[in-house]
């Protein structure tokens, strides 16, 4: 399926970016919350929205869409220790799995990658922002409500 020239991930692997699609992402959510409160082991979930990358394709278009969530997703692995997992979990959205990593760790991560992706991206008069979010499980938490709560972080983050 194509969304105005950009491909949706599917399956295990996403060629648009070269990292991790869908499938895995649920997959490794779900064996992490659970390592997580099995260990006492403090996790992060860091959730991606690319916004404005459809308009920016359809003014520039479709290779700079690409390329910008290319960068996106490098700046995510760049930025990424080896234990951490990177995924992309939609057409304009990236996720990331941080082991052994606080809130305020991941608030430090965010950061770094915001300084290292934005410098390599097309503007167009402000149309394209990164949207994060993030969340670490609580107690008998599911993997599904830790990305929720991720999810709210990054929608509270965009009506300020």
């Amino acid at each position: 399926m194509k969304t105005r020239g950009i491909p949706e991930p599917v399956g295990w692997n996403d060629a648009l970016t070269g990292v991790e699609g869908p499938d895995a992402w649920q997959r490794a959510l779900v064996a992490e919350v659970a390592r997580s409160a099995r260990y006492g082991r403090s996790l992060t979930i860091v959730v991606l929205e690319v916004e404005g990358v459809m308009e920016l394709g359809e003014e520039l278009g479709a290779d700079t869409g690409r390329h910008v969530l290319r960068e996106a997703a490098q700046a995510l692995h760049r930025e990424s220790r080896t234990s951490d997992l990177v995924f992309r979990i939609g057409v304009t959205r990236l996720g990331v799995v941080l082991a052994e990593t606080d809130e305020v760790e991941a608030v430090n991560y965010v950061e770094r990658v915001r300084g290292s992706v934005l410098p390599r991206l097309p503007m167009l008069d402000g149309a394209l922002r990164l949207s994060f979010g993030w969340a670490s499980p609580v107690a008998g938490e599911s993997a599904d409500a830790v990305v929720r709560r991720a999810d709210h972080r990054m929608i509270t983050e965009l009506l300020r």
